[in-house]
Parts: C-alpha cells; sequence; structure tokens
C-alpha cells in the first residue's frame, strides 16, 4: 500500500502529476482541484495516494489532502462511478460542493458534470446519503472563513440557523448556499441571523 508520496514536483501533464522521489518519477492521476493548489514546478510536495490495480495496470492517483482522498474513495463505492469519473467530479466540484450537493439531494449537480448521467447522478445522491457530513463540512468552511477570529460562537449559530432552516423545509443544499453568503460576527444572534438568511433565500 502507498499511502502517499512526498518529493519534487516535476511536472504536470494534463491531470497527471510527476512528482520526482530519489531519481523515479512517479505518475500521479490527480484531480484538477489538487493540480490547482499545487506549488510551482520544482517545488516540494506531498500527495496522500490511493493504488488501484487492474489486470493490466498499476495506476497511482493523489490529492492534495486527506478530504479529498477520502471523498475519491465515497465516489468509488457508488455503483457506476470508476477511478475516472471520480477523477472527473473532483475535478468540477469541491468536496464542500458533493456535500451539500448529497446532502440537498442535488442530483442535477452531480448531472453537470462531464461523462456522469443521470441515472449515476442520482445512484450518487442514494449511495452518498448517510455518508457524507454536511454539518462538518460547513464548520470546516466557516473556521476558514473566520481565520483568526473567535470562530466558536459564529460555528454556533450558523449551526443553529442551518438546522432551523431544515426543520422548516429547506434543502441543507440551499440553506447552505444562503448562508454562506450572509456576513456573520461573533455578536450575530440566532435569530438575527435565520431572519436575515430568510429574507435571502426568498430571492434565490
Amino acid at each position: 500500500m502507498i499511502t502517499y508520496i512526498r518529493g519534487t514536483l516535476s511536472d504536470i501533464d494534463e491531470n497527471i502529476v510527476i512528482v520526482e522521489n530519489n531519481g523515479i518519477g512517479y505518475g500521479v492521476s490527480s484531480s484538477m482541484n489538487t493540480i490547482r493548489q499545487l506549488p510551482a514546478i520544482g517545488s516540494e510536495v506531498k500527495l496522500e495516494t490511493k493504488l488501484i490495480p487492474k489486470e493490466d495496470s498499476l495506476t497511482l492517483y493523489g490529492f492534495y489532502d486527506k478530504e479529498e482522498l477520502k471523498m475519491f474513495e465515497l465516489l468509488l463505492s457508488v455503483s457506476g462511478i470508476g477511478p475516472k469519473g471520480a477523477l472527473s467530479i473532483l475535478s468540477s466540484m469541491t468536496v464542500s460542493d458533493i456535500q451539500f450537493a448529497v446532502a440537498g439531494s442535488d442530483a442535477k449537480a452531480f448531472a453537470a458534470v462531464p461523462g456522469v448521467g443521470k441515472k449515476t447522478a442520482e445512484r450518487a445522491i442514494i449511495d452518498l446519503k448517510d455518508k457524507v457530513d454536511i454539518i462538518g463540512a460547513f464548520e470546516a468552511k466557516i473556521t476558514a472563513d473566520l481565520s483568526g477570529k473567535k470562530v466558536s460562537p459564529a460555528v454556533s449559530v450558523k449551526e443553529e440557523v442551518l438546522e432551523a432552516l431544515v426543520a422548516l423545509g429547506y434543502s441543507a443544499s440551499n440553506a447552505a448556499r444562503a448562508l454562506d453568503k450572509m456576513t456573520i460576527t461573533d455578536s450575530t444572534t440566532t435569530e438575527q441571523l435565520l431572519s436575515d438568511t430568510l429574507k435571502q433565500m426568498s430571492f434565490l
């Protein structure tokens, strides 16, 4: 098992990242999300990897972080999605996009990915429904957005509002997108944020 590879970023050829380690250049199939986050050619890089053997080949897939690798593995568990399809999805959608789409039963988001048909998109929603964490993903995004600030009160308020919107019948996907557009500070109250978000959603 090859869990990660660390070395010098030698080249990028379409979706193949070449990492040189001890004089050997390893070709690693990667998503565009990963490729967009890579440092300059010649820099040191570390990719989280998964080796997938076939009868006539061994292909190493690599990702910028463990979250994307985990999502890649979850996508492979969906009937009709192989490594190529999973990479295509992760090239068109971020991990958070996928989590929000699954939570909101938004099959159209998957169907918009090249090579993913309607049936496969619907299957992805069904197969991944109990495997993704919408709240966890949303917390992570809030934490990143409020880097350097006291995040606990803000996270708590957004969690409460998200849960309230879902309880009111809104999809988690739409609720999360609406909340993402809201301005929040540590002094924002749940009631204020809920009211402002409901107004925002009326225009969606």
